[in-house]
């Protein structure tokens, strides 16, 4: 079984690894700074993986 500190290493890296497959598919920073769409996609991108971070720590914590 993985130790606690790794299994918390994984989830938050690979929460990161996901946030910047969409921020690179989004375009360059030129593209999404014109277009008000896809820069509100990117903060509600943020947020989601913000609440899914907190619940893997909250999560991380009630692990034995």
């Amino acid at each position: 079984m993985l130790e606690k500190e790794l299994i918390l290493i994984v989830i938050l890296g690979l929460l990161l690894l996901f946030y910047f497959v969409i921020r690179f598919g989004a375009g360059k920073k030129e593209a999404i700074s014109k277009s008000k769409e896809v820069s509100r996609y990117l903060i509600g991108v943020r947020a989601l993986i913000s609440i899914l971070a907190l619940v893997g720590v909250i999560l991380w914590f009630f692990m034995e």
